[in-house]
């Protein structure tokens, strides 16, 4: 069996816990409790044929970047950077957060950008003009809700495809 490390990585309360809850147990719950350090959740799935232990970092949320645990990406198959549609600034951290990513990991490292929340949409800050000009920029990005499931087998699903390719 093969392992892979995923880290999630955005602002405090975007989504990143309720995500891999929804993604591991198929569950969503309303109640906010703040990630303290790093808490590491366990999926296995097929991909390609090969049987993959997904491990998947569900990293403390932080609005400054620097203030990130970096060591924590060490070993890292793939990083996932969760965005909350309905705040702005949480974009701006993200791509923050890519750029110091890539500095301990390499361009190379798959990664997806999850603007999350779409169950929200109506309320969203991130304009598809902001989201377009991104992925011109080669950036990969999916809509996903924590709280309707949308999205959110596929997002884990590509990354692992993605991984399976670099390895």
């Amino acid at each position: 069996m093969i392992n892979k490390k995923i880290c999630m990585l955005g602002s405090f309360s975007v989504g990143k816990t309720a995500l891999v809850r929804q993604y591991v147990n198929s569950i969503f719950s309303d109640t906010y409790l703040s990630t303290v350090g790093v808490k590491i959740s366990k999926k296995t799935i097929n991909v390609k044929d090969q049987e993959l232990n997904l491990l998947l970092w569900d990293m403390e949320g932080q609005d400054n970047y620097s203030l990130v645990n970096m060591s924590y990406l060490r070993g890292a198959h793939g990083l996932l950077f969760v965005v909350d549609g309905t705040r702005g600034e949480t974009l701006t951290v993200a791509l923050k957060l890519r750029v110091e990513s890539m500095k301990i990991l390499g361009s190379g490292i798959p990664s997806i950008f999850i603007i999350n929340k779409t169950d929200l949409e109506p309320e969203w800050e991130i304009t598809e003009k902001v989201l377009s000009s991104l992925e011109a920029k080669g950036v990969t990005i999916y809509k996903t809700s924590a709280k309707t499931g949308l999205n959110v087998e596929k997002i884990f699903t590509t990354l692992a495809e993605e991984m399976m390719e670099k390895a």
